[in-house]
């Protein structure tokens, strides 16, 4: 009799070992480990009316999950000719996974159950009040560690898991008025502290944690603040544009003549441009800038075919991702002033573009989206172990943080 697909996660009870010395006919090779993502190979099944395959996973040898889609009829899973999956979402905090596979038809084909030793378990930053940024020139972390009265800035070796020994105290941030960033200057990483107290900013290198210049500064709230990544910071307060070179310790203003109530700024190196966002998200102001980071010239853009919609910055970019209607979802290129339409069916939380292709993760579920640049359209899909908070990328890979539980963090990457 036919085996039958049970729609919704299926949950399967072996009894398993490392050494499974039953006669088996599907044949599973050793799994093989690229960063954090388990690659499985096995041979096709030679068996009639063929269905599908499903891939087991489990963790105590006495549970199997099956992991692979087997719901949806166009999946991989009823292709008999594709004989490979990779696992991006085993559970957390575990060092040895336990594999199987299945082939369904006419009868039942089964590969032994296999042991596998996770060869780089996943590392979890744990702490409460914590923010975190890559510092890609030194393959660490710059961790924020904020509470009442001084917070502390330090840094964890991705490659040890430990948090550095020395530290940076950062004062002033409990203050309502304070604020902080991080940001790039010649290539290297620093971190910006503004003491709503003292109308002060201070400036630190992110990997050693020097203390690099404190500049005093008009009193400015918790506004819109960005760097251009080449020594100077720009805040949007009260409709004034502020910019600070923090190699000269100069501060400048700029009032255009139409100004936004803007609640996010964000800066666009490809094209030197600061994209100004109003608090409603209807009207999206630019400042081009010159070499030197000084203003050109500014124009603003007004969305009309939503009274509110929602939207998202596509970092490294000139592109935003709105609403339009509330469901339908599409790409606004304000180079082109154009409206670009998508196949996503709700808005992403974070979104990038790195080599022609746009990363963009999931609101509520632990999923990448990769969409082209030419068409937007969806190029692939990865499942990945936590709903992504925070996007990093260098010349090969996706990096991205989650949180996993109370107050510990997860760094991960996918190769795009």
């Amino acid at each position: 009799m036919k085996a039958k697909i049970i729609i919704g996660f299926i949950i399967l009870w072996f009894v398993s070992s490392c050494k499974d010395d039953a006669l088996q006919m599907l044949v599973l090779h050793t799994p093989q480990q690229v960063d954090n993502t388990i690659i499985l190979n096995w041979e096709e099944a030679n068996i009639s009316e063929f269905q599908y395959y499903m891939v087991m996973c489990s963790s105590d040898k006495q549970r199997y999950d099956v992991i692979n889609d087997i719901v949806t009829p166009t999946s991989d899973a009823f292709r008999k000719e594709i004989t490979t999956f990779e696992d991006c979402s085993y559970p957390l905090g575990v060092d040895t996974l336990y594999y199987k596979i299945m082939a369904i038809g006419k009868e039942t084909m089964s590969s032994q159950n296999l042991c596998y030793r996770i060869e780089r378990p996943v590392m979890l930053l744990k702490g409460n009040n914590l923010e975190l940024h890559y510092i890609k020139e030194a393959n660490k972390l710059s961790v924020l560690f904020y509470n009442y009265p001084t917070s502390k800035l330090k840094t964890f070796d991705l490659a040890t898991g430990q948090l550095s020994s020395n530290e940076a105290n950062i004062d002033g941030l409990s203050l309502s008025s304070s604020w902080f960033f991080w940001g790039e200057n010649t290539g290297k990483t620093e971190f910006y502290s503004y003491n709503g107290y003292n109308n002060e900013l201070s400036v630190y290198n992110a990997s050693t944690l020097q203390s690099l210049i404190s500049v005093k500064t008009p009193y400015i709230t918790y506004d819109p603040f960005t760097s251009n990544n080449k020594g100077m910071v720009y805040i949007y307060s009260y409709y004034y544009l502020y910019f600070l070179n923090r190699t000269t310790g100069t501060f400048n203003q700029y009032q255009p003549t139409s100004s936004v109530d803007a609640d996010w700024l964000f800066h666009n190196s490809k094209d030197n441009k600061l994209y100004a966002i109003e608090y409603n998200g209807r009207r999206i102001q630019t400042f081009n800038l010159d070499d030197k980071g000084d203003v050109l010239g500014v124009e603003t853009y007004t969305i009309t075919n939503n009274e509110y919609p929602d939207l998202r910055y596509i970092e490294n970019s000139s592109l935003f991702i709105i609403t339009i209607n509330s469901s339908d979802i599409k790409i606004l290129d304000m180079n082109t002033k154009t409206l670009h339409n998508t196949d996503l069916t709700q808005m992403p939380n974070l979104a990038s573009l790195h080599n022609n292709v746009i990363c963009i993760a999931d609101r509520y579920s632990p999923i990448i989206y990769q969409l082209s640049l030419g068409d937007f359209k969806k190029i692939k899909t990865t499942r990945v172990r936590v709903v992504p908070n925070k996007f990093f990328t260098d010349s090969e890979y996706l990096y991205f943080f989650g949180q996993y539980g109370y107050g510990e963090y997860l760094f991960d990457k996918i190769r795009i």
